[in-house]
This record gives structure tokens, sequence and C-alpha cells, in this order.
């Protein structure tokens, strides 16, 4: 199991292995769905200039209610992807690195993207600091490092980066001339209030990557972004396909972008998501299940059953994690959802704990 959401094969009543928001997909996203239909004897625009501009205000707006900065980020340094994993690959290959330095564990998917010419410097993260980055981390990079890949919140751990360390990262790649690319895919449904985008303008090789898949639970458009300089994207758009954004894609995209400036939907589910958390980790307490502090929308547990096979005879998928780097049998990652859902899980916990 490489990912989460492997469901076609399994009797799933339940899915908490994947980290989707709990609350629920506005309909005005779904509506954006429907309308695109008239158009899909069209091809999409080539430019994604109606995608890049809701984009990159978005994005401003995010900059302007967490940092107090004025707009910093304009259409031209916003590119979109065939979700996260598309921008990712095609970061990579752009940079064509020698030397890559990430933590373990981490999401599977960066390794993936790295050939095995590359040399990887897994970095462990340390179970007694509940997997967070320490300063240590900085020291690794040096300047033979070519690219460093970090994700805020982690992946699977659900551990934020303080915001010193997120600063030491980017100035110490800075003085190494190291690319920097940060996932922050599942950062607005977190209670992290550091974003990398707030260095955007101070690291000249820092890529910022994101997504409305899991915010909307849309994960089957396949749509992400990445924000960094123009230069930059300039660069990475001759690594991508002409047509990478669907119709769909890009009428979601320019929907989820006007939810986030003009609603509350975003504190509505962390809201959800804080208070679903807490009563999660409560009930897997008290079955005597260790429980590692996330921030996020999943949570990292450690366990001396085997949850994933007693949970999944109850109809329940969650994330076994013992094949993650870093991690080893007994470490399992499960989703936050919404009360129902988490009522049910919490009951077949005790059917089987």
């Amino acid at each position: 199991m490489l990912h989460g959401g492997e469901i076609y094969d399994k009797k799933i009543e339940y899915d908490f292995s994947v980290n989707l928001n709990p609350y629920p997909c506005p309909m005005e996203v779904k509506s954006a769905i429907n309308e695109a239909i008239k158009d899909i004897d069209k091809y999409p625009d080539m430019s994604q200039r109606k995608f890049r501009k809701a984009v990159s205000d978005a994005e401003n707006e995010y900059l302007k209610k967490c940092y107090d900065l004025e707009k910093s980020i304009t259409p031209d340094m916003v590119i979109g992807g065939n979700g996260a994993s598309e921008l990712i690959f095609s970061i990579v290959r752009m940079i064509n690195p020698k030397k890559v330095l990430i933590p373990v564990p981490s999401f599977y998917g960066y390794r993936h993207a790295l050939n095995e010419n590359i040399f990887v410097n897994e970095y462990l993260l340390r179970k007694e600091n509940d997997f967070a980055l320490t300063e240590k981390f900085a020291d690794e990079i040096t300047c033979d490092t070519d690219l460093v890949i970090i994700a805020n919140p982690n992946n699977p751990t659900g551990k934020c980066i303080d915001g010193n360390m997120l600063g030491a990262i980017v100035k110490r790649c800075n003085e190494t001339n190291t690319a920097l690319l940060i996932d922050e895919c599942f950062l607005r449904l977190s209670d992290g209030n550091v974003s990398a985008l707030g260095f955007i303008n101070e690291c000249n090789r820092l890529f910022v990557v994101s997504a409305y898949t899991k915010l909307f639970s849309v994960p089957g458009v396949r749509l992400g972004y990445v924000v960094s300089s123009e230069k930059n994207i300039d660069k990475l758009r001759r690594f991508l396909p002409e047509w990478n954004l669907s119709v769909f894609a890009e009428r979601v995209g320019i929907a989820c972008a006007g939810i986030l400036t003009g609603s509350d939907f975003e504190e509505k589910s962390k809201a959800l998501i804080r208070e679903e958390r807490v009563n999660l980790t409560g009930a897997l307490r008290e079955k005597g299940i260790r429980v590692y502090p996330s921030d996020a929308n999943y949570i990292l547990v450690h366990s001396k059953s085997d949850l994933y096979e007693l949970l999944l005879g109850k109809g329940f998928l969650i994330r076994d994690c013992s094949n993650f780097k870093g991690l080893s049998k007994g470490f399992y990652r499960i989703a936050v959802k919404d009360k129902e859902a988490n009522r049910e899980f919490i009951n077949a916990l005790n059917a089987i704990v």
C-alpha cells in the first residue's frame, strides 16, 4: 500500500486512509464541474489565465490575513498542474539534482519523483521529538545539496514546521544556493500559521506546491499549483504538458479560489477538524494506543494490535505506515472525518480493542 485510497479491491464502508476535508464540499465547486461539461468540445486555455489570476488573488488574501503582507504574488508566479504530484515531478526534472535532502518519514511521492541516479540524503525524524524537524536538519543542507523537499505539515505525522525552523531552512538554502520545494497541500487544513509564501521574495529558488484536492475533497479532479518567482515559473512551464489542466480542473480551481477569498469555508473546516481530532485522539488513547501530536486532519498512531486488519474486517480502511522510511510495523495514519464517520470508527475500535 503506497498511498491511501486503495479501495477498489476491498469491501470498504469508511475510508480513513485518505486525508480529505471532512467539511462538505461547497455547491459552487460541484456546479463548476457541471458547467464545464458544455465546453468539453473545446481545448482548455493553455495559458491558464483565469485560473492563475484566481489563485494569485487567493494567495495574496492568505498572505494579508496571516502575515499582514501586501499583495506580492502575481499571476505570472503561479502555474497549475494535474495534481501536486505532476508538479513535484516536473520541478525535480527541471532542477535535475544530483543530491537531494528529504526528512523521513515523509510522503512517498517525493522519493518516487527521484530517479535511481540521484543521491538521496534521508534525514531521520526522531520519535522522541514527536517526528518534528529540529535545527540539525538545516545543518544537513550543504553546498552540494541541490534540492531540499519538505512538507508543511508533514505527512504522515501531521506536524507543522515551526516558523523559526522554516526561516532557518530558507536562510540556509539561500546560503548554499539550494533549491527548496515545500509541499503545503495540507496547510489550510491544519493549525499551522506559517506558510513558505511569506518567504517567496526572499528565496530565489523556492517552490511552494499546494492543491485544492484535499481542501475541497476533489481528488478525482486532480488539481494542484505551484508558486515561485516569475523566472522559475516561466522555466517550469517548459517541463509541463501544454494542456495539463482539463476544463473541469480549470473551472473547479477558479471556483475554489473564489470560495477562499469570499467565504469562511476554510475557518469552518479547521474548526470541525480541530474538534474531531480531539475526539478521535481521546478515543484512541483510551485504548492504550500511542497517538503522536498532530496539527492536521490526520494523526499518526502506534499500536501493538494489528489495527489495519482488525478495522478492515469491520469495513474501515486506514493507512498502514509500516512501509514508510523511518517507521515500522505498528504505525498507522488515520484521517479525521466528520462527526458521524468518526463515531462509527470509535464504535468499531471499541469492538476490536
